[in-house]
């Protein structure tokens, strides 16, 4: 007969079985919530020439980027004078906004950023088949926000208006932090087998 010993341990491995299969499905909700994170602005655009030099002159979540803005009509009204001011003005930063974007003052929609939220979407959908491929789909789709993030600072330089900054926005930092905690989910995930085991094997050769 199962001794009261065994018959608890083994009520207890199924508690924790399923406290296991709980935290597991739980690991996608960081994943999901970068969405709504990257509804908020991932990047600030800032100008010297601003009297309120805190104040950005442009927010743009990942949607809007993707989806191509109008800068017209996003810019603060006193930055957008300034900008057309400027480019009336001087040929060469005309000639750099051209090639830079054609139909100024209509950005070009940077659709590879949608990429983004399909990896954010794998991300969440892999914690219930492959909690490695859940970690680096995640992690990729941070190092891609950052990167873009570059990109629009070297956009920004390539118009040869120096007074201009891009800055992170709330929505990089808060989509970043729910990439971290959802990545360390699944690396506790993906340990706990590993240490399980290894006290398995331990316990087992002191039986032995």
């Amino acid at each position: 007969m199962e001794s009261k010993v065994e018959k608890k341990q083994g009520e207890n491995a199924l508690k924790d079985s399923k406290e296991f299969k709980f935290f597991k499905k739980l690991a996608a909700v960081p994943y999901l919530l970068v969405l709504l994170a990257l509804l908020m602005p991932l990047a600030n655009v800032s100008c010297s020439l601003d009297e309120a030099k805190t104040k950005p002159i442009l927010e743009a979540s990942v949607y809007e980027l993707a989806t191509g803005i109008d800068l017209d009509k996003s810019l603060a009204p006193d930055a957008s004078k300034q900008l057309h001011n400027m480019i009336d003005k001087n040929e060469a930063t005309q000639k750099k906004l051209t090639a830079v974007m054609p139909n100024f003052p209509k950005m070009e929609p940077m659709t590879y950023l949608w990429g983004i939220a399909i990896a954010v979407l794998l991300a969440a959908a892999f914690v219930f088949i492959s909690p490695l491929g859940s970690l680096t789909m995640g992690m990729l789709a941070m190092f891609s926000l950052w990167a873009m993030l570059m990109q629009l600072g070297g956009l920004c330089s390539s118009l040869g208006i120096p007074m201009l900054k891009v800055d992170p926005g709330v929505g990089i930092y808060a989509a970043s932090a729910l990439i971290l905690i959802g990545s360390a989910m699944n690396l506790a995930v993906i340990i706990r087998p590993i240490v399980e085991e290894v006290k398995a094997k331990r316990a087992a050769k002191k039986h032995s």
